[in-house]
């Protein structure tokens, strides 16, 4: 068996098989970094053997795959929950705390405009090659407009391989997320869970919606995670959005989704979406 190299610190020596994941692909950790990770290829569904000629009965069927294969898109969104399942005096209660938070004044932050303005270009198509090194580092670090956490896997990830290597992963994985092929929650969610080929270590669900709501601040709140989406959902409107899981509920999807939900149960208003997203965190604290 060919040795195993850890993604973040280029090792081969101190990388151990922890487990196998239900799509076949193993589970690995190097011992040098703690960086956690998966590797090889999912397990191919197998196909069922023909049946004999020489035998009158009916092929046996085919045994149930152990390959966890996301369920299509229009299956799974109907697990999701809907703004019509809010119940009337939640909604009004919600209304009212809108109202309340509409009578203050708002002006929109000119650093985030300006920080909004600038990670528009640098994430397009045609700015994307054209972005400095720095540029992605600043994007990784800088809290402007939302905050994505602690950085401490990126910049360890941003030192071991390379600037240049780095940032050739970022621009990979971003050309990946906004014009890659296939669905778009789904390719989310393998960049999410690292399934990505140029996947860059760090660069996780956080900076993942942060690059989303640059590149489209119409379609997506500033709120980086689905956790934090799903509290806010809960507290605000009552509403108790489901867990992750890899057959329909995949972490890109509900991603996409509980945006979508929200946008949708907050209604007009509001100047733009990073008015909204401070409604919804001050709502979420009364």
């Amino acid at each position: 068996m060919a040795l195993i190299v850890c993604p973040l610190c280029v090792r081969e020596d101190d990388v151990v098989v922890l487990r196998t994941l239900p799509d076949g692909r193993k589970e690995a950790e190097c011992t040098d970094c703690k960086f956690t990770f998966p590797f090889g290829s999912p397990t191919p569904e197998p196909k069922a053997a023909p049946a004999r000629r020489s035998t009158p009965r009916s092929a046996p069927k085919r045994a149930a795959s152990t390959v966890v294969a996301p369920r299509p898109i229009a299956y799974a969104v109907q697990q999701f929950p809907k703004a019509t399942t809010v119940d009337a005096e939640t909604l009004e209660r919600a209304e009212a705390l809108k109202q309340e938070f509409l009578a203050t004044p708002y002006e929109a932050d000119p650093l985030v405009a300006r920080h909004w303005a600038k990670f528009k270009w640098v994430f397009s198509a045609d700015g994307l090659d054209k972005a400095t090194i720095d540029d992605f580092k600043l994007f990784a670090d800088d809290p402007t407009g939302v905050s994505t956490g602690d950085s401490t896997e990126f910049d360890k990830a941003w030192v071991l391989l390379g600037e240049l290597e780095g940032a050739r992963r970022v621009r990979a994985v971003t050309n990946h997320l906004l014009r890659g092929p296939g669905e778009f929650e789904d390719r989310l969610s393998n960049l999410v869970d690292q399934g990505f080929g140029f996947s860059m270590p760090g660069w996780g669900e956080a900076l993942l919606t942060k690059t989303l709501a640059v590149a489209d601040p119409d379609r997506f709140l500033p709120i980086a995670t689905y956790a934090d989406k799903r509290a806010i959902t809960s507290t605000v409107y009552g509403l108790e959005l489901p867990d992750t899981d890899l057959t329909a509920l995949t972490i890109g999807r509900v991603g996409v989704w509980s945006n979508d939900l929200l946008i949708e149960l907050l209604g007009d208003g509001f100047d733009d979406l990073h008015h909204a997203a401070a409604f919804l965190r001050w709502a979420h604290h009364h």
